[in-house]
């Protein structure tokens, strides 16, 4: 008898760590639906980007799990209706299949820069880039870090309230993700493996650009930010402008040519709208809208971004409007965006 209580502590021990990192379920918890293995399900970017950040800055934890296992571990303890073993793996392959079908089927919009894979995580492969750009990203302090990317009041708010749950002692749990206001940060699951494959510094700049450049589009246009209008064609010169600065050329293709729209699946008019648009921001015009003006030299530099980028979109000249709607087919669309200069945005929307 003595043997079999021995049994059952030891049971319980393990079962019951008390690191923060990892919570046993309580035999009470409610039961839930076995979660669908041939589905991809997205989850809080915050919570991604919490677990990943926890990750990083626990050696001792590094030393038992790779982020990978332990990013999938705490997601099927946290959302064990939709997360499963196998999930991790199976979103890297995804994802080398969109970029190794990228690169053998370019378009006009992809840069000719080096090849991207995810065939070896977790180890994160290291990927030849231009300058020092990824050096810096995990040489910076994190204080460092907060300064490069000028952050506002607001965003640097929203950024230590993710930290205080990156640091707590206290198990994590639904709840925090579920109550957090940080309205601009959707849900994700391709960019997990930019997560996983260049840390959490990365993947925040990512989320910072695209919370910038929804913010920023709704302050020009209001609700004007979709369907073929100007603000639409904004919204993507921009945050294709933030994310070359930020992360480089080459991952910015990947995240908007290639994830994004495999994530969101547009019609023809938007598919081409987009990819030709994106490519203005990141390429033909970018330097003319990162060009800083010498009289706004306290204003954040990405702020004078938007407003060049916004002055771009408002003179006409710059614009080519399409006549087409979400039933004009592909054979029509794709050859109007061909033959429209790429010093020019494309948008079809009244």
């Amino acid at each position: 008898m003595r043997k079999i209580l021995w049994i059952i502590l030891c049971l319980a021990l393990v079962g019951c760590r008390t690191s923060h990192r990892f919570v046993a379920l309580s035999p009470n918890s409610p039961a839930v639906s076995s979660p669908d293995t041939t589905a991809l399900p997205t989850f809080p970017a915050e919570a991604l980007y919490v677990l990943g950040a926890q990750w990083e800055a626990d050696s001792l934890l590094q030393k038992e799990v790779t982020i990978a296992d332990y990013i999938e571990q705490e997601l099927i303890r946290l959302y064990p209706e939709k997360a499963y073993k196998g999930y991790v793996n199976k979103l890297c392959s995804v994802a080398d299949r969109l970029l190794t079908d990228a690169k053998q089927h370019p378009t006009l919009f992809a840069p000719q820069r080096q090849e991207l894979t995810f065939a070896s995580l977790p180890n994160r492969p290291s990927l030849e880039s231009t300058g020092n750009l990824y050096l810096s990203i995990d040489s910076l302090s994190l204080a460092e870090e907060l300064q490069t990317m000028a952050f506002t009041p607001q965003e640097q708010a929203e950024w230590e309230v993710l930290h205080a749950l990156v640091d707590s002692e206290q198990p994590l749990m639904r709840e925090a993700f579920d109550t957090l206001n940080i309205s601009a940060f959707e849900e994700e699951n391709i960019l997990l493996t930019l997560l996983l494959w260049r840390g959490p510094r990365l993947f925040y700049r990512v989320l910072q650009s695209k919370a910038r450049a929804e913010k920023l589009a709704y302050y020009y246009y209001g609700e004007a930010t979709n369907n073929g209008h100007p603000g639409d064609a904004f919204k993507h010169i921009y945050v294709n402008v933030l994310l070359r600065t930020y992360v480089g050329e080459w991952i910015s293709h990947a995240i908007m040519d290639v994830f994004w729209e495999w994530k969101s699946p547009n019609a023809p008019c938007d598919y081409y709208m987009d990819m030709h648009n994106n490519i203005i921001g990141r390429q033909t015009r970018y330097q003319d809208f990162t060009e800083s003006n010498a009289q706004c030299a306290d204003t954040r530099y990405w702020l004078q971004w938007a407003e060049n980028v916004q002055h771009f979109v408002q003179d006409s000249v710059n614009g080519h409007r399409q006549g087409w709607d979400k039933e004009t087919p592909t054979f029509v669309v794709e050859p109007a965006a061909k033959q429209v200069s790429e010093l020019q945005y494309i948008y079809w929307g009244k």
